[in-house]
């Protein structure tokens, strides 16, 4: 093991260390005006910023820009609920790397299922008749989708209890914006190891690439292949992404 990977590992070990672990309970339980958003943001996602000092996590602008462009649901009031911070923190991680139409595409479903979308008092007549049209439309397949559900609990009921194997699982209709973050809060949680064994893995590998060159050029190009192969795992990751929404 040569100095440049020693000092590798440190700086891996010091951005796992730090990798903001936010759940429902740290995100404040009142509406914020615009500035605490913010200030709460930029204090709780330090540990994911490159140089904490001076980036701008998520700014006024962008976070009006997301609720210009139906990437967030509008603030009520001029104030945010916890579900827009939930929503502002998967966002911050998809928007290094995706365009706000494509964001816009995984946010909006989950919002509309499981949020009280606000009035927006700006749209004309038509588009209230619209929207309260898609609306009804989408109560009533609701209203289907639930008597089917009733239909399969009378089918699928354990014997002897009166109570369908589905009823262990919560519902679509139940689930909220927290009990989803929640979830992909946990389950993110829960990947970071094997993500770092993952480039641990890389780090490892990078050590034995170029060993006949000589010891000048050695780290430089380590160093060179090593962020190459980063790199392309990133890009296949995206791309990856970018599939799904295109089959969405």
């Amino acid at each position: 093991m040569n100095l440049q990977s020693e000092d590798m590992r440190r700086e891996l070990e010091d951005i796992f260390s730090a990798f903001p672990h936010i759940h429902t309970a740290d995100i404040p339980g009142i509406d914020l005006y615009m500035d605490q958003v913010t200030t709460f943001l930029q204090d709780s996602l330090r540990g994911v910023s490159r140089d904490p000092d001076d980036d701008k996590f998520l700014t006024k602008t962008m976070i009006n820009n997301y609720v210009k462009n139906k990437v967030l649901i509008p603030p009520v009031k001029k104030k945010y609920s916890r579900e827009h911070m939930m929503l502002l923190i998967m966002i911050y991680y998809m928007k290094s790397f995706l365009s706000i139409g494509d964001i816009r595409s995984i946010t909006s479903p989950i919002q509309e299922r499981y949020t009280q979308m606000p009035v927006d008092p700006k749209k004309d007549s038509a588009d209230r008749a619209k929207d309260s049209a898609e609306r009804k439309k989408e109560a009533a397949e609701r209203r289907r989708e639930k008597e089917r559900a009733k239909e399969l609990s009378h089918s699928d009921s354990t014997p002897g209890t009166g109570k369908s194997a589905q009823d262990e699982n919560l519902r679509p209709q139940q689930l909220r914006i927290s009990d989803i973050y929640e979830s992909v809060a946990g389950d993110i949680e829960k990947d970071l190891p094997s993500i770092k064994d993952d480039i641990l893995k890389s780090i490892e590998h990078s050590e034995g690439v170029f060993s006949d060159v000589p010891e000048e050029d050695r780290d430089t190009l380590q160093r060179f292949a090593l962020i190459c192969k980063l790199s392309a795992e990133v890009y296949m990751r995206k791309l990856f992404i970018e599939k799904l929404l295109d089959t969405d």
